[in-house]
């Protein structure tokens, strides 16, 4: 049963269409619930096919959402967070990356301390098959953690299919 949550999606690289697309696909929330932003070519192709809502742009998406999931490299992540930080209160904001670097200390000193903040961290395993830790800031609303989780696991799981 799906999620009734409002997602934007934002970020770069190759987990970020894998993200859009498991969500839509495995129903994590329900297809107008997630937001992208119209600059995002790729997240917007990730979505061709559903009822999604395209925003003007990466703040217009986010201001729309209860939890946002920036997916990105950790060399790309402090661009990425840059375009929220200052405007993300009150939201989820669940880093997406495959870098143990950026936990929660990390997310902790480039967003506002009054944000909500979730990191998940990929990581593969001997079979390599992906899959997420996560740490989870006290600030953040505890009915939204399964919620982040789910749609960080719908897209590991999605990426596992296809091996």
């Amino acid at each position: 049963m799906p999620q009734n949550v409002l997602v934007s999606v934002l970020g770069e690289g190759e987990y970020l269409p894998l993200m859009v697309r498991a969500i839509l696909e495995k129903e994590v929330i329900p297809t107008r619930n997630l937001f992208l932003s119209a600059k995002n070519q790729a997240a917007c192709q990730a979505a061709e096919g559903y009822d999604v809502r395209i925003c003007e742009d990466e703040y217009s998406a986010m201001i729309k959402s209860e939890i946002v999931l920036v997916v990105a490299s950790k060399r790309e992540m402090p661009t990425q967070l840059a375009m929220i930080s200052s405007s993300s209160q009150k939201r989820v904001v669940v880093s997406v990356c495959d870098s143990e670097k950026v936990d929660l200390a990390y997310l902790s000193e480039r967003i506002a301390a009054a944000t909500e903040l979730i990191a998940a961290v990929l990581h593969r395993d001997e079979n390599g098959k992906l899959y997420a830790t996560y740490e989870i800031s006290q600030k953040a609303r505890l009915f939204l953690h399964q919620p982040c989780r789910d749609l960080v696991d719908a897209m590991c799981d999605l990426i596992n299919q296809g091996n």
